[in-house]
């Protein structure tokens, strides 16, 4: 396949407003550690998408399935040649975005990698010098037009959108570390909107009462229910689908009659997962004992959210069996550098092992948050990096390509 044709392709499917985030996207290449954190975060706070990456290696494959929007590459003065490598990768894999390089290098040096970039046939800014002004950042995203939608006035609520049929849900995948295969995915609500795109829940979630996050509990169990029997077809994978419930609605709800209802008949279903936040299982121990024990026989299991995050007493991962323990990104995030966050990763890992739980590292959106729970021994990982939510044909993509590689 051309270049071109490569470039054809993305464009199609970026124009698919149903399947198109909310949010811009930017890969950040740098491989100091604090200014790369400083640019993302001026980036986010223009509702900006950032996915670090402290080198070039993993920058094909990852353009390639994610089609960011900018990219900014970092001209190391010691080592040129990287950069040299990140733009031929970008011209390889047919990149249509805009790239944005920028280093400590003089202004001749910098202005002859643009050069190499134009001749590749990307969309090269005018290169700038490090650090990089904020200012700068702001006008790169106006000129641009990479800020994402802020709320829409009168925000579009929760409570209209599924009146209106307006809630979707889309996919994050899961990724089984050792590996490297998708192993399952979960559920994230999301708000069509007709004017503003798809909403996350930061738009529409605010105020929401009870009763209507009740009725989108509901809404998203049969949602992961019916994806799993998609998923489960003849000559499709058997995935393992997980939403996020409250304790409350897990116990306010009909679960044993739903899960009967939507549930696949097959003997090989790898069941579904109801992610609960550590705090809401410690304070609600024997009542989700015995909802969870009706439960298990029909292949449902609960995973422990945001672990980490309090104090949790071990005497839970004792009277509750769980499936999962799910590391928070706060911890996740920076364990090569921080190394508090490092032994405490490790410590939950080998504790989730310890009660018979597999051990999820959430958040992961740089190379190194990647390599260091993979190292401590977690099983699976979740985050940008790994990718980012998709809808239901781009999983099915996700998934061809996944078999075909295994082929």
């Amino acid at each position: 396949m051309t270049v071109q044709h490569k470039q054809q392709d993305r464009a199609a499917a970026n124009h698919d407003s149903s399947v198109k985030s909310a949010y811009p996207l930017c890969f950040l290449v740098d491989e100091d550690f604090s200014v790369r954190q400083d640019l993302a975060r001026e980036l986010r706070r223009h509702n900006v998408d950032v996915i670090e990456f402290s080198n070039s290696d993993r920058l094909m494959d990852m353009v390639d399935e994610q089609a960011p929007d900018i990219v900014f590459i970092e001209v190391n003065r010691t080592a040129p040649h990287k950069c040299v490598r990140a733009l031929l990768a970008l011209k390889e894999c047919g990149y249509a975005g805009t790239v944005q390089l920028f280093g400590l290098s003089d202004a001749r040096s910098l202005e002859s990698f643009n050069t190499i970039g134009a001749d590749c046939a990307l969309t090269m800014l005018p290169p700038l010098a490090k650090p990089i002004e904020f200012a700068t950042v702001h006008r790169i995203i106006q000129d641009r037009k990479l800020a994402g939608p802020e709320a829409p006035p009168n925000g579009t609520s929760l409570d209209v959108a599924l009146v209106r049929n307006m809630v979707q849900f889309v996919y994050q995948p899961k990724l089984e570390l050792k590996t490297r295969i998708i192993v399952g995915a979960e559920l994230m609500v999301r708000v069509a909107h007709p004017e503003h795109g798809l909403l996350t829940p930061d738009q529409f979630m605010k105020g929401t009462d009870e009763d209507t996050l009740l009725k989108l509990s509901r809404l998203a169990l049969i949602a992961a229910l019916e994806s799993s029997i998609h998923f489960f077809k003849p000559g499709g994978v058997a995935l393992q689908f997980s939403i996020n419930i409250s304790a409350s609605n897990l116990l306010r709800l009909p679960m044993k009659e739903l899960v009967q209802m939507h549930r696949p008949e097959h003997k090989d279903w790898p069941g579904l997962l109801l992610e609960v936040p550590s705090h809401q299982v410690a304070n609600n121990l024997q009542s989700l004992k015995t909802r969870m024990h009706d439960l298990r026989q029909f292949g449902v299991s609960i995973a422990i959210d945001n672990f980490g995050l309090r104090p949790f007493p071990l005497n839970v991962l004792n009277e509750l069996p769980s499936a999962e323990i799910k590391i928070d990104r706060t911890l996740v995030n920076g364990c090569a550098t921080n190394s508090n966050n490092a032994n405490t990763c490790k410590t939950i890992v080998q504790m989730a092992h310890n009660f018979g739980c597999k051990a999820v590292g959430v958040g992961i959106s740089t190379e190194a948050d990647l390599q260091w729970p993979t190292e401590f021994g977690c099983d699976m990982g979740q985050g940008f990096l790994v990718g980012k939510p998709i809808n239901r044909q781009q999983m099915d993509a996700l998934i061809a390509n996944f078999k075909s590689r295994a082929a």
